[in-house]
């Protein structure tokens, strides 16, 4: 019996039809957005958030846990879709 680690339990994002097609739409334009560890090493807790657009990249100005993370990068994806269609 081990002990498990908190870290292990980030789990991958679970990805919506709307969440796809603002993603592709975002490659296809040149906008991309990455998560940052925020501390070294393998256990990190915590991520900053990386958007390149137009050559230009912006980081988070604050750090998210691993319960926050993916819903904040695919809510910045589905901004920028929904920003640019409205046009």
């Amino acid at each position: 019996m081990g002990i498990k680690s908190q870290y292990a339990e980030c789990k991958p994002p679970e990805w919506t039809d709307e969440d796809k097609i603002a993603y592709k739409w975002c490659l296809n334009h040149g906008i991309t957005i990455g998560i940052l560890a925020a501390a070294p090493g393998f256990k990190n807790g915590s991520w900053y958030i990386e958007v390149t657009a137009n050559g230009k990249k912006v980081k988070s100005p604050r750090d998210y846990d691993k319960t926050e993370i993916w819903d904040k990068v695919f809510e910045l994806y589905r901004f920028y879709y929904d920003k640019n269609m409205e046009q």
